[in-house]
């Protein structure tokens, strides 16, 4: 089903906002920032793009209504409040990018503030999908629900009244139980609310919608716009997808339930084809988007908004600690000195080990670590301790397995597990780029005197055996035609690695010897790519193991390779 996505707002001026670009995700976007930065203006531009009246491919008028029978549009006084002395013609332009779900094609246009009647408004012009004599200043076609800070009214100050909404009613099991995923509650019965806010509870058999907290209130709001979608989606045939826009969406909710919600519009999203954007000051929040906009990084987004240098912007590069920092108003945590517990880090062979400890070599995180190298249990018991959720692999440790276990691993969610770079087995990534390293290379210029000429002595088996010759070879493929019947390859590689020779290589310690240095300094984009992974593992770890508090987790970071 082809559906309609906001892909990027550049917002060439519209009050504290000058060339500010804003990138969505796929599925949630969260804005952030202290206050004053304009958060909340970049929900509303978002919902002014769009109406839900009518279908301009097929020229039909739509009517579909929410399950509290509101419209599924936004209007701008819902959004801002207009000054008659700043806000005038000409003082908004926006520039929208979008794929458009009804023509299925990438669409543009602006948002300008133009004067209607008496008072500006803005309004969509030069629409691309607009053909032949069609009016181009008009919105483009998706449903929207705009959750704003009115939600928040005191619920004692509302009018209130008890209201059966069919739909509701229909489905309130469906209601009552993501109601109860989101605020980790066992409630048994909902009530819809009309009134001031049009509203839904889910409560307990010994208290009713009166008695509720404005956390519950605002959690009944957000399921009951959930709930909308999903009622549409089952309602109309060209169902798109749709827009949901939730201002400051932890409001009264717990930390537990504000990860909660954030994993439950995560998998509405994909089910509703939904997109949702939000704003926030909760560096729980922020963080755990945060987290999962460096994971997938085209299904989340997280826009940090700052004023700090001037104009806002956003700071598109910034790590949790420097966004942590920024919102707090305080300097970043100073590694030296921080108490943290030492992880053990778990591998495969001995050989794995070796290629570890290049790697981790000068890095500020080593401190932390604890390299478990005469342990050396295989791949499949590994994975059968962490499936088998023994805390010591599944939580408390990090494994670290040879790149060709990708296989085994790959869409498992392992958060223990880091693959080593390359593809190939340590033993089989260094005779290959060993091998490869022509006899007048600077690196065979030793003290040892460990020239090609040694290495490829100590290697003669592995030569022999895949019949390697020539000054290249492509190792992947020389194991890949060994026949089965003869000796295992891995023992052979083993062989030679654990070789007198090669072990007066291996062991030296400085970087013109040790073989593994020396790789590590030659692929600098696979090296950045392994600390980067280990990083967010060692985070995961302190955090789900140990419970560290995340303001220390500052200390953990990586020097990167230059490229």
């Amino acid at each position: 089903m082809s559906k309609t996505q906001l892909k990027k707002l550049v917002i060439e001026k519209f009050r504290a906002l000058n060339n500010v670009e804003v990138e969505f995700g796929d599925y949630i976007t969260v804005v952030c920032g202290k206050n004053g930065t304009s958060k909340s203006s970049i929900l509303g531009i978002a919902a002014q793009i769009f109406s839900f009246d009518k279908d301009y491919v097929k020229n039909q008028t739509l009517s579909f209504r929410q399950i509290a029978g509101g419209a599924f549009k936004s209007q701008y006084s819902e959004h801002f409040r207009i000054s008659d002395r700043f806000d005038i013609p000409g003082s908004m332009t926006v520039n929208i990018e979008l794929f458009d779900g009804y023509t299925d094609q990438a669409a543009t246009a602006k948002l300008e503030l133009m004067k209607r009647n008496k008072s500006p408004r803005p309004v969509v012009r030069n629409n691309s999908t607009a053909t032949g004599k069609s009016n181009t200043s008009r919105n483009f076609t998706h449903p929207v629900i705009f959750l704003s800070l009115k939600r928040l009214f005191p619920i004692a100050d509302r009018d209130y009244k008890v209201s059966d909404f069919d739909y509701l009613q229909k489905h309130k099991q469906d209601f009552i139980g993501l109601t109860n995923e989101l605020l980790n509650r066992n409630s048994s019965d909902a009530t819809g609310t009309d009134g001031t806010i049009s509203s839904a509870v889910a409560h307990g058999e010994n208290y009713d919608q009166e008695s509720v907290s404005a956390g519950e209130d605002n959690a009944g709001q957000i399921i009951l716009a959930l709930m909308s979608f999903k009622k549409l989606k089952e309602e109309y045939a060209d169902y798109k997808g749709g827009l949901l826009l939730i201002d400051e969406a932890d409001a009264g909710l717990f930390p537990t339930a504000q990860v909660n919600l954030l994993k439950m519009l995560d998998r509405e999203c994909k089910n509703l084809n939904l997109q949702v954007v939000m704003t926030s000051h909760s560096p729980v929040l922020i963080e755990h988007a945060f987290e999962q906009s460096q994971q997938f990084r085209r299904k989340y987004k997280t826009i940090y908004l700052s004023n700090t240098y001037g104009d806002v912007q956003v700071m598109q590069d910034w790590s949790w600690a420097q966004i942590s920092a920024d919102i707090n108003t305080r300097t970043i945590a100073a590694a030296s000195g921080t108490s943290l517990p030492n992880i053990n880090v778990y591998f495969e062979d001995k050989e794995a080990a070796n290629f570890f400890a290049a790697l981790m070599s000068r890095q500020p995180v080593k401190k932390f670590t604890t390299p478990m190298s005469e342990i050396t249990l295989g791949c499949s018991n590994y994975l059968e301790l962490i499936k088998k959720k023994i805390p010591e692999f599944a939580e408390k440790s990090i494994v670290c397995l040879d790149a060709d276990q990708t296989q085994n691993i790959e869409g498992k969610n392992f958060k223990t597990i880091v693959l080593l770079p390359g593809s190939l087995p340590p033993d089989q990534l260094i005779f290959e780029y060993l091998y490869n390293l022509p006899a007048n290379h600077n690196f065979w210029r030793n003290d040892l005197q460990f020239t090609r000429d040694v290495f490829t002595n100590s290697s003669a088996e592995v030569i022999r055996e895949f019949e390697i010759n020539g000054g290249v070879v492509d190792v992947k493929e020389r194991v890949a035609a060994y026949p089965e019947e003869k000796k295992k390859p891995r023992e052979i590689f083993k062989r030679f690695y654990k070789g007198v020779e090669f072990q007066k290589l291996v062991t030296a310690g400085t970087k013109p010897h040790n073989p593994w240095k020396h790789w590590v300094e030659s692929n600098p984009e696979a090296s950045n790519e392994f600390l980067n992974k280990f990083k967010t593992a060692l985070h995961d770890v302190m955090k789900n193991g140990y419970a560290v508090d995340t303001a220390k987790l500052a200390a953990l970071e990586v020097k990167l390779k230059k490229v």
